[in-house]
């Protein structure tokens, strides 16, 4: 008997999830993001999922108190 090959996904820890809405006014849709720490730190911006045009943007304090000062 064979063994099936196993997919591993690796895990990463959500660290917030923000929604934000689409700056072309043709669009406006409310768009839902789940970031990790990494990404976090990188973050400038979405694409969005109605239209797929970027979105430039950044975090405040009031997207992440708690990690604030660790993120910036």
């Amino acid at each position: 008997m064979t063994q099936k090959p196993r997919i591993i996904f690796p895990r990463t820890l959500l660290l917030l999830e923000i929604e934000r809405y689409c700056s072309f006014p043709d669009c406006g849709v409310r768009v839902s993001l789940g970031l990790t720490k990494q990404e976090a730190f990188n973050y400038c911006g979405f694409e969005c999922t109605q239209c797929k045009l970027w979105n430039d943007d950044y975090l405040t304090r009031q997207d992440i108190p708690e990690w604030w000062d660790e993120i910036t």
